[in-house]
């Protein structure tokens, strides 16, 4: 689907700019006219702006399932979200319930009212919404879609933790480096200053790297953040994706924790998608804009592509880098059985298993190569400053 931006006139005469999703321009004119909706202009979103900063995952997660508990109990949607907004604590979420409110009561559907937010939130939840309101099963799509959040909740806490521990050292390597450089090794050159040979070539290295750094210190550190923020920039940008993606699928172990995460995910979206009674074809169009691989979106984008000239799913990805044979043969089981959404979930669970198992071995590699590495670099530094006391040690004798 598209994302089309609209301005629109309301039959109480005030003028709205709102943005709808689409499979094409004619069908979204139909839905705001089918809303009562007078359209003034519309037109196709088109290019990345920046993301503003989203609701924390808590806040989202306790809100659906606070939401899940109103919708089993009967209350009405409009009259359960305004208990929820009162509930509310954060204040950025509590504003976009109020406008999410404001939309529904002027005849929006709920999926409508929170697209218009879709930057605040996961980019496939307004698609989720929708196949709820599609199929009226809201209560069993949300009830999947919490459990799905949970998992994908837990697994990047696990993929942090993985993590944290190597940064850590690296941390800790980076700080010790910067005292020998800023604060030991000085007070060697201005011993080495009165020795009247000429200093070994990987001391005289050392020492002008030294030196340097303490007297450009303040241009270093402002190069530094310079670095740090463009790179916070170019990531949030399509080019900065596909180049940071690049670099991963070359590389052996994080290639495969990446698209053991991209797997799982799709897998698991897809299923909750389709159980919803969303259209395989228009549940393809949302995952190749909500996946969160820049190469696996131009893949499942190409897919739909074969499913809409009336191919098979499984042979839409038969050519794909990322979907691998074991959920090939799961989703042709599915299609042949009529249960594609129960074995993508199966599919899933069996990445979600081997993730956690890719993860584990995260810390018993990473963390005694950095730790090896820290040593010799150390060690280097070290020795390159105490070359010259063993010349000075020779010549004595």
């Amino acid at each position: 689907m598209a994302l089309f931006v609209c301005r629109v006139g309301t039959p109480d005469g005030e003028v709205l700019d709102k943005e709808i999703q689409a499979n094409s321009l004619k069908e979204a004119e139909t839905k705001l006219k089918d809303s009562g909706y007078h359209i003034f202009s519309i037109n196709k979103k088109i290019g990345l702006s920046l993301k503003r900063r989203k609701v924390p995952m808590k806040y989202f997660l306790v809100f659906n399932q606070e939401f899940l508990a109103l919708v089993r109990a009967g209350i009405p949607i409009y009259n359960g979200l305004t208990l929820l907004s009162k509930r509310i604590k954060h204040p950025v979420f509590q504003k976009i319930l109020q406008d999410v409110l404001r939309m529904v009561k002027e005849g929006d559907s709920l999926s409508d009212a929170f697209l218009a937010h879709k930057d605040r939130f996961p980019a496939v939840y307004p698609s989720v919404l929708a196949a709820g309101e599609r199929s009226g099963s809201l209560e069993s799509v949300l009830e999947s879609y919490i459990e799905h959040e949970h998992l994908l909740f837990t697994t990047k806490k696990k993929l942090r933790s993985a993590f944290m521990y190597p940064a850590f050292l690296v941390l800790v390597a980076a700080m010790s480096i910067g005292v020998i450089i800023n604060f030991v090794l000085p007070s060697f050159a201005d011993f080495y200053k009165g020795f009247d040979r000429q200093l070994p070539a990987m001391t005289r290295a050392i020492v002008s790297l030294s030196l340097f750094v303490k007297n450009h210190l303040i241009m270093e550190a402002g190069v530094l953040l310079g670095i740090i923020l463009g790179i916070q920039w170019m990531l949030r940008t399509d080019i900065g994706k596909h180049w940071l993606e690049r670099g991963m699928l070359k590389t052996p172990l994080l290639k495969s924790i990446w698209r053991e995460y991209v797997l799982s995910q799709f897998c698991r979206t897809f299923a909750i998608l389709l159980e919803g009674g969303i259209p395989a074809l228009d549940a393809l169009e949302t995952l190749a804009y909500t996946n969160p691989s820049v190469h696996f979106s131009s893949e499942i984008q190409k897919a739909s592509e074969v499913v809409s000239s009336g191919g098979k799913i499984s042979s839409a990805f038969e050519e794909s880098m990322i979907v691998d044979e074991l959920t090939l043969d799961m989703i042709r089981i599915g299609e042949e059985s009529g249960s594609v959404p129960g074995m993508l979930k199966s599919a899933a669970d069996y990445h979600d298993e081997d993730l956690s198992n890719l993860l584990g071995g995260v810390i018993s590699l990473v963390a005694p190569v950095v730790l090896l590495a820290m040593g010799i670099l150390i060690a280097g530094l070290l020795i390159a400053m105490y070359l010259p006391l063993f010349d000075i040690t020779d010549i004595m004798s």
